[in-house]
């Protein structure tokens, strides 16, 4: 016990020459089990450390890189099958080279992207007395992508057709409304300069509450 005592009064600076002289030569006759206690968990640490910069840097990434356009109010005039999207909106977020150009979002770099989008209709299935009650009313939403690998040719990457309703012949429109979302998402494999469009139908239901409509990719 005195021989450790005197080890840790050293690395303090407290003990003479003759307490250094017989520290060497414990030193040399055996390990310290102390020292091999402190290389093992300063080995820990700096593999824990590591870990938490890799994971916080990994994290500060991804954020960079996200890229979301939110629909908050669409122009009706803009395009009979297309929504226009704006990303100058409050959810609205673009970063890592992403941008929004022409109503298409351009991928700055190679690689694997999570592609996504969610439309939401707000239909009224009372207002039409011509037709039979059990006409269905068809919505559908594309998620399409440029590129210049295929002459630039359009390729359908996301699509989604659904029955909103059977429409309910009625002379005056009720006022009630009947709500229904297309909510798509996969992994692609995309290139510098892919260009990413949406089409949607029929334009004239689309929900442009913040939040409800909106298309977005990240990378991975």
């Amino acid at each position: 016990m005195g021989q450790e005592c005197k080890s840790v009064d050293l690395e303090v600076g407290l003990v003479g020459p003759e307490s250094v002289q017989e520290l060497r030569k414990l030193d040399t006759s055996q390990p310290s089990r102390d020292r091999r206690i402190y290389l093992a968990l300063l080995a820990i640490g700096l593999c824990a450390a590591a870990a938490i910069f890799f994971s916080v840097h990994n994290l500060v990434s991804l954020n960079i890189r996200k890229c979301i356009t939110d629909l908050n109010n669409y122009n009706s005039t803009f395009s009979n099958n297309t929504v226009e999207w704006r990303d100058d909106q409050q959810l609205s977020y673009f970063g890592g080279g992403l941008k929004l150009d022409r109503n298409e979002i351009v991928i700055p770099r190679t690689g694997l992207y999570f592609v996504y989008s969610q439309v939401s209709f707000h239909i009224n299935c009372h207002a039409n007395p011509h037709l039979a009650s059990l006409d269905k009313h068809y919505l559908s939403h594309q998620v399409f992508r440029t590129t210049h690998r295929v002459s630039n040719k359009r390729l359908l990457l996301l699509s989604a057709k659904r029955s909103g309703c059977e429409y309910e012949p009625a002379l005056e429109d009720s006022g009630k409304r009947w709500y229904s979302t297309i909510n798509q998402g996969a992994i692609f494999q995309l290139d510098k300069g892919d260009r990413l469009g949406t089409e949607t139908e029929p334009m004239a239901h689309v929900a442009s509450e913040t939040g409800q409509t909106y298309f977005g990719v990240f990378a991975l």
